[in-house]
């Protein structure tokens, strides 16, 4: 048999429960959502805030977000998002795309490194009937870096 306390105990829950979702409601109107990482709210007016990849997640996020993220998408999946938030970085947040690895700025100056396939490509390598893409030098990929912003 449920013990009174018990039941009093699940009420003020559910009514807690309750009161947190007119919250979020509330913070959606006034344009503020939630990482989906983090759970942190930002505003949406802010479009470097939150990236948009089905689910909103913080640019803080973002670098332990995506490995993870990869590995549940297909291929083209990935290849897809990938390119979206390489052009969302660049947007956004002054990413820089490297084609050649022996010039990168040392890590003490990137604040967010991901390894992209190259979108002029599609990561084959070749690009316009020529042997090798001169955006990537023929490796499919690039080095998306976001600088490390000086203090």
């Amino acid at each position: 048999m449920p013990d009174e306390s018990d039941a009093r105990t699940e009420d003020i829950v559910a009514r807690q429960a309750l009161e947190i979702e007119r919250l979020k409601d509330a913070f959606g109107l006034l344009g503020v959502s939630p990482c989906s990482w983090c759970k942190k709210f930002y505003r949406r007016s802010d479009p470097g805030a939150l990236f948009d990849a089905g689910v909103l997640v913080c640019y803080s996020c973002i670098h332990e977000w995506w490995p993870q993220c990869c590995a549940q998408l297909s291929t083209k999946e990935r290849e897809n998002l990938e390119g979206k938030l390489v052009f969302w970085l660049r947007d956004h947040h002054q990413a820089e795309t490297f084609k050649d690895p022996a010039k990168l700025p040392e890590s003490s100056l990137q604040e967010l490194h991901i390894v992209a396939t190259c979108l002029e490509c599609r990561g084959t390598g070749k690009s316009l009937g020529q042997d090798s893409c001169r955006f990537c030098e023929g490796r499919g990929t690039v080095w998306v870096i976001v600088p490390r912003k000086k203090v």
